[in-house]
């Protein structure tokens, strides 16, 4: 069996409404939302919950709202050479090629799943990923093909 001879992925997934530091975020806005407006309600559950509850939904609609707006998305493809990058918007397209050997440094968030890579130019190139899964591959891989 032939090893793989790239590893190519695209961000946002479909399947995904909120990354997870906005998540995280929304998390802690939430909270708070929901300690002030009990303590200002007079100490009322239900209607703390139903501000709190109105609050999550606005953020979510606005959020997928502005997603579905910016129309952003990244693809990239990761060869046993080079780091493809694709980055578009509705209004603007950047491509960028990178040579593994020219990589110094790269650095990866396994938890909210994000990362950079820094060239030897200096030039920094941000990494979005979908799953633990994939930066997890995407950082063994890079470890393994880069000299």
């Amino acid at each position: 069996m032939a090893a793989a001879q790239k590893f190519v992925w695209s961000f946002p997934a479909s399947s995904a409404l909120l990354m997870r530091i906005e998540k995280l975020f929304l998390i802690i806005l939430a909270v708070f939302v929901y300690i002030f407006t009990w303590t200002q309600m007079g100490r009322q559950f239900f209607a703390a919950l139903v501000a709190t509850s109105f609050f999550v939904g606005i953020y979510i609609i606005i959020s997928y709202g502005l997603q579905k707006l910016r129309g952003a998305e990244e693809k990239y493809n990761l060869t046993k050479t080079h780091l493809h990058l694709h980055k578009k918007t509705k209004r603007k397209s950047v491509k960028a090629k990178v040579a593994l050997k020219d990589i110094s440094r790269h650095k990866l968030d396994h938890t909210f799943l994000g990362g950079y890579v820094i060239t030897k130019k200096g030039e920094k190139h941000l990494l979005f990923f979908n799953s633990k899964k994939e930066s997890m591959k995407f950082d063994k891989w890079l470890k393994k093909h880069i000299k």
